[in-house]
């Protein structure tokens, strides 16, 4: 997500290459381009493509044009090496490192991970930041993340580029895994641990048995699951309870823990 925009934002000498199967609208007194049909615009390794492609440009001192608003209106598709995102209509502030997408047929696809929303996909190249909003869905290997709004942060690593360090989830958190499912009011993923801690109203569910508390902890490599009373930093305190199935008719009553410190 973040290579798409530092290839169409960097401030490098490649030039952006605009194409079009209806042609090319050149309105200088907006100090607008507009490509129509099919339209595609490419700088070194992103390409962009749309019904239309508006290009909002400034005039250069050296006498060349300083591309600093790109809009993408209809069946939007934006490719690099590393992923590839659909949507309705995109606009990219070039000079803020913004883009935003919209539409009804929002999704991110990467080599493991896809990601959909209803509302929109924002990636902040600057603050190296990208959020899903509406229903904002994501798949990876053996695992589901849901939740009203998702954000995911980046760092750069050297010889590498850039990596996702980790993902946080509001509202309506629900994670799921192969054995279990975790339900929250909030949720951090470490990609670095892949440990997912869960804060408010925690319920992790595996099969018929319920455990319920205030904080909680998957680790997705080791599948071990634990819930406290409250956050390790502290916070709101509550009882950690448990509802284990019964097995063939039998009853029991369900029990509350000890909580822990």
């Amino acid at each position: 997500m973040a290579q798409s925009l530092e290839g169409l934002a960097s401030d490098s000498d490649a030039p952006v290459e605009i194409h079009a199967e209806e042609g090319i609208e050149w309105i200088q007194e907006k100090k607008v381009y507009i490509a129509r049909g099919k339209a595609r615009a490419i700088r070194g390794d992103v390409t962009v493509d749309a019904d239309v492609l508006t290009a909002h440009y400034r005039p250069t001192e050296e006498g060349g044009t300083d591309i600093w608003r790109l809009d993408a209106d209809g069946n939007v598709k934006i490719r690099n090496p590393s992923s590839v995102t659909y949507a309705d209509r995109g606009v990219f502030d070039v000079p803020k490192g913004i883009l935003v997408l919209t539409g009804r047929r929002l999704k991110l696809e990467t080599g493991e991970n896809t990601v959909t929303a209803h509302d929109s996909l924002e990636f902040w190249q600057f603050r190296n930041m990208a959020v899903a909003r509406g229903n904002a869905h994501v798949t990876g290997k053996n695992r589901e993340m849901d939740a009203d709004i998702l954000t995911a942060y980046f760092h750069k690593v050297p010889g590498k580029g850039t990596e996702l360090q980790r993902i946080e989830a509001f509202g309506n958190v629900k994670i799921k895994t192969p054995k279990e499912t975790a339900i929250s009011e909030r949720g951090i993923y470490d990609m670095v641990t892949s440990i997912v801690s869960i804060f408010g109203s925690v319920k992790i569910l595996r099969g018929n048995d319920q455990l319920t508390g205030e904080y909680g902890e998957v680790n997705l490599n080791t599948g071990i699951s634990r819930l406290l009373n409250a956050p390790p930093s502290g916070g709101r305190k509550g009882r950690v309870r448990a509802v284990f199935s019964a097995k063939k008719g039998a009853k029991i009553e369900p029990k509350e823990s000890q909580p822990q410190q």
